[in-house]
């Protein structure tokens, strides 16, 4: 189970191997980037730090410049791996970031490198035949004994961590890093899935904060149906935008009249095809994300529609890590029934995207889910931290950023009015603003609006 808020002061005695630890770090360059790697050790469970432990793989850029400290980044998912990030974030980010910051990353607990959690060959094949979007309480029923049976047979393969990759973990570790790193205050970076990391550390440490940037906000009061309800009314947002642009585009296969009608019918047309239709159904979404991909996107639904459905391609794999933290970190006790009925009611409003992103969720099987009572966090006596959130945002929408700044006692919202997932690098604008917050302390003014 998750250990209770622990900022009165320092961390218990119990702590004190895993604080005070030294590590070695040595060169893992990439392409002739010069970078540091070394492993930082935890215990499995922050509940029994004399337990089992397990190394998280950690990596370092070093500051280009004069050095301010150590800036620690998750780049989302979750699932994502922050040890392979960290070269793109290092090659990417701004000049003046990248010269005062010792940029830091890790793969979190059951991610990448960091005792990964796995499954077996066989029950990850045997879950993609079951339809991940039921359409009747009888398919709902046979896919939660498909899930019940997978998540039993990853929980064996993986161990004992399979229970403990919650984000209230991940914040314990973090806070690890921190200490590993010599710094008294953390100043992190995270987007998407990292800003509930962010927001979680927030709320457990709130006084050892220095700088912290959330970017593309996730909203820590929401459970497991309303993350689902947010993430859908996002794309739907960014299906919208992108048949907008349609007419532009000289390769999109759609109208905007039309558009919507004939994305449904290609879904609807691999119904029958289980691995096919979540693998476009995860293409559509993950192509939306950005203007940017449209015009990939373009080329890939028009082979679809021609037939050509090389374009989908299946994965073996079910990305056990991902669903594993969410289902952790959200609660879920619906049962069969009531997934369905809330499904059906968000198709109403989302008619896309709505019920493929909801009817199929594997939370409500669970073990030990759900361990975050959801509710807004307001982080007292923490120092400014600032939230970014883009107004058409297709994964995290803008709402869960204004909330979750709007809760925080010393929350600073900054605005991209766009489309886009994630604006730090991404937006000149945004770009600069943070910057100037993590070299200088300095806020945007409240109320900033960055265009594009």
């Amino acid at each position: 189970m998750p250990v209770a808020n622990a900022d009165a002061g320092d961390h218990a005695a119990a702590y004190d191997a895993f604080y005070r630890q030294k590590v070695s770090w040595s060169a893992c360059d990439d392409r002739g980037l010069p970078l540091d790697c070394t492993g930082v050790t935890v215990p499995i469970d922050w509940a029994r730090p004399k337990g089992s432990t397990i190394t998280l793989k950690v990596r370092r850029h070093k500051a280009t410049g004069t050095r301010h400290g150590s800036l620690l980044t998750n780049p989302g998912g979750p699932g994502v791996s922050g040890v392979t990030y960290l070269p793109e974030a290092a090659r990417t980010w701004s000049g003046a970031v990248t010269a005062g910051f010792d940029l830091v990353s890790w793969d979190p607990r059951g991610v990448g490198e960091s005792a990964p959690l796995t499954c077996p060959d066989e029950a990850d094949a045997a879950l993609r035949t079951v339809d991940s979007s039921p359409d009747t309480l009888a398919e709902r029923k046979r896919q939660e004994a498909a899930v019940r049976t997978w998540v039993r047979q990853c929980r064996a393969a993986s161990g004992p961590l399979f229970d403990h990759v919650d984000t209230l973990s991940n914040v314990r570790d973090l806070d690890v890093l921190r200490a590993v790193l010599g710094e008294a205050k953390l100043s992190f970076l995270g987007t998407s899935y990292g800003t509930r990391i962010g927001i979680r550390y927030a709320d457990t440490f709130p006084t050892r904060i220095g700088r912290m940037v959330l970017d593309s906000a996730v909203d820590p009061a929401s459970d497991n149906k309303a993350f689902l309800n947010g993430q859908a009314r996002g794309v739907e947002r960014a299906l919208d935008d992108y048949l907008a642009d349609c007419a532009d585009r000289a390769g999109c296969p759609f109208s905007e009249a039309q558009g919507r009608a004939e994305v449904a019918k290609l879904l609807r047309a691999a119904d029958s095809r289980p691995p096919e239709q979540e693998e476009l159904v995860n293409m559509m979404a993950a192509l939306l994300r950005s203007p940017r991909y449209w015009p990939g996107l373009d080329g890939q639904l028009a082979k679809i529609q021609a037939g050509d459905h090389s374009a989908i391609q299946p994965t073996d794999a079910v990305d056990i890590a991902n669903l594993a933290i969410n289902c952790q970190d959200l609660p879920d006790r619906r049962t069969a029934r009531q997934v369905l009925t809330d499904a059906n009611r968000t198709a109403r409003s989302r008619p896309v995207f709505g019920y493929e992103f909801t009817s199929g969720t594997m939370c409500p099987l669970w073990p030990n889910g759900g361990v975050v009572k959801p509710r807004p966090v307001t982080a007292r006596g923490s120092a400014p931290i600032l939230v970014i959130g883009t107004t058409r945002d297709p994964a995290t929408p803008y709402e869960w950023a204004r909330s979750t700044a709007k809760h925080l006692a010393n929350g600073r919202l900054l605005t991209r009015d766009g489309s886009g997932h994630a604006a730090y690098g991404d937006n000149a604008c945004v770009t600069e603003a943070v910057d100037r917050y993590l070299l200088d302390a300095v806020l945007p003014a409240a109320g900033t609006v960055c265009a594009g």
